[in-house]
């Protein structure tokens, strides 16, 4: 029934769904996007249309003179739940009443929210689950840049913004149900353009994520911020500039924004008879399927890595000053040893434009990047045998390290491309003696970076446990713990990539110490 009303709402508020498509609706799956097709849809066809003046965001919604418009982050993200649970209070009488009763009317069992008993009361498999995530990629997702728990802000908005607007509003609130529009914002909202923001996107939110996506959004991101015009409009006049009194239209306006759309675009070939998928994020892993849309894909990708740099990670920059020191010697290092480090199997160089938040980590094939390196071979220098560069000031330290890393770099190579020879049973001589005492250093470094970040992760009492008894406890666990069989197969990857990654560095520092000529066993328990 609440399938039929919504397609119904769709025609009135002129959402078109290519002919070849159909929205469908399970009991388990939810509404979902399927091809009635019996050919291929090709590439480049707009499969569904969606007008801005229908969407739901901050500027359109009832109450839009009364909520804060935030252009990103997590304030963003509350600001639009705050939009949508108002909307969601409304019942009836909102403008999107029937595509708001197509949503879960459950909260998403996204991992941000585990923790919190107001989002999913009584249930002891989110706690439990909340306990096996800790110190895994996924609490990076759970916390702010200081290590804060997203939830103390949650709980923090809904008292100070929430809780007194809507009751002025005459609107029964509470804590739960904000939590459930808060669910429904992080796994469903959409980037939309520099006016709405983050916004609810009716029929985009309705294609179900995969990387191998056929189609994606497509929406033009630069319209005039203040009212939303796609075409020139009196604001793009030099001598008016925006005042907070233009800053908030009427609610549900539809001018000009009426012209301009949200398309679905199909980016390959769509099967017949087959569900029609869209991306979340081509760079999303399953840390952040779980954070923020509560799954997780089956099969193992290059978007599962592991980073460090924040609150909890194992290593964590101190200072704004230390951060402009790191950019500066990254971005050179980057140029030294690019061509060096090129087929490593233990080391990649990302690219220049890579986000930094991606600069100190591990990726899915278990090597490092290059600013985890450069993190390994500074501790070497400043642990490691004298150098003659004790007490130098930091600006000459820099200086030496942005010369001794190419330097650390060839010798890395020079030992992977030895064990490549095959039949080459000679013993390895490498004639830069620093260079191999250096590597040898970050060596050690990083794999007991890796071996320390493991065995602080997942419940507390089995931190460090075997494989083989947490693979015994995941067996074990009966079908209604869903959210804890998420948590502990990403803790299993997790660990096993790290595990992947310690050997490899482990099997380094030992033939550098003259331990063994590779091979090596692991320290940690299978």
């Amino acid at each position: 029934m609440a399938l039929q009303s919504f397609l119904g709402w769709l025609e009135r508020e002129n959402i078109t769904l290519h002919d070849g498509l159909e929205i469908v609706e399970s009991q388990d799956a939810g509404i979902s996007v399927r091809s009635t097709c019996d050919d291929f849809i090709p590439l480049s066809q707009t499969v569904a249309s969606i007008p801005k003046s229908s969407i739901l965001s901050v500027r359109t919604c009832a109450l839009a003179e009364h909520i804060s418009s935030v252009p990103y982050g997590h304030g963003a993200t509350l600001s639009l739940a705050l939009a949508l649970y108002s909307e969601i209070l409304r019942g009836p009488e909102s403008a999107w009443h029937p595509y708001l009763r197509s949503l879960p009317s459950a909260t998403v069992p996204i991992a941000r929210l585990w923790c919190d008993p107001h989002a999913f009361p009584d249930d002891v498999d989110a706690r439990e689950a909340a306990r096996w995530i800790h110190g895994t990629e996924p609490q990076r997702e759970l916390q702010d840049e200081d290590g804060s728990p997203l939830v103390d802000e949650i709980r923090a908005f809904y008292k100070s913004d929430v809780q007194p607007l809507l009751d002025s509003a005459g609107m029964s609130a509470s804590l739960h149900g904000f939590l459930h529009a808060y669910s429904l914002v992080c796994s469903r909202a959409f980037l939309v353009d520099a006016y709405h923001g983050l916004s609810m996107v009716p029929v985009a939110d309705a294609f179900n994520h995969t990387h191998e996506n056929h189609v994606q959004m497509a929406s033009d991101f630069h319209v005039c911020p203040i009212c939303g015009s796609l075409h020139e409009c009196p604001h793009d006049k030099e001598d008016i500039l925006p005042s907070p009194s233009l800053e908030t239209p009427p609610a549900r306006t539809k001018t000009s924004i009426d012209s301009d759309t949200v398309d679905m675009v199909t980016v390959r070939p769509i099967p017949p008879h087959s569900e029609v998928f869209n991306t979340y994020g081509a760079d999303l892993g399953n840390a952040s399927l779980l954070a923020r849309y509560g799954f997780a894909l089956d099969a193992a990708s290059d978007t599962d890595i592991v980073t460090f740099g924040w609150p909890g990670s194992g290593i964590l920059v101190d200072s704004d000053e230390d951060m402009v020191a790191f950019r500066m010697v990254h971005k050179e290092a980057l140029r030294a040893t690019r061509d060096i480090i090129c087929g490593s199997t233990l080391l990649f160089a990302p690219n220049e434009d890579e986000r930094e938040a991606r600069w100190l980590m591990i990726n899915s094939d278990g090597q490092v990047s290059l600013g985890l390196f450069i993190w390994a071979v500074w501790s070497a220098l400043m642990e490691g045998p004298q150098t003659g560069m004790e007490g130098l000031p930091d600006p000459d330290l820099n200086v030496a390290l942005l010369q001794l890393l190419p330097r650390a770099a060839k010798a890395l190579r020079q030992i992977e491309a030895a064990r490549e020879e095959e039949g080459d049973e000679h013993e390895l001589e490498i004639a830069d003696d620093l260079a191999c005492q250096l590597l040898e250093g970050a060596a050690e470094a990083l794999a007991s970076l890796c071996r320390t970040r493991a065995s602080g992760m997942g419940k507390k009492g089995y931190r460090g446990a075997s494989a083989v008894l947490l693979t015994k406890i995941l067996d074990n666990l009966p079908a209604e713990q869903a959210k804890t069989k998420l948590a502990l197969e990403y803790l299993l990857a997790e660990r096993a990539l790290l595990e992947a990654c310690a050997v490899g560095w482990e099997d380094i520092r030992d033939q550098l110490s003259g331990e063994s000529i590779g091979g090596g066993e692991s320290d940690m328990e299978p």
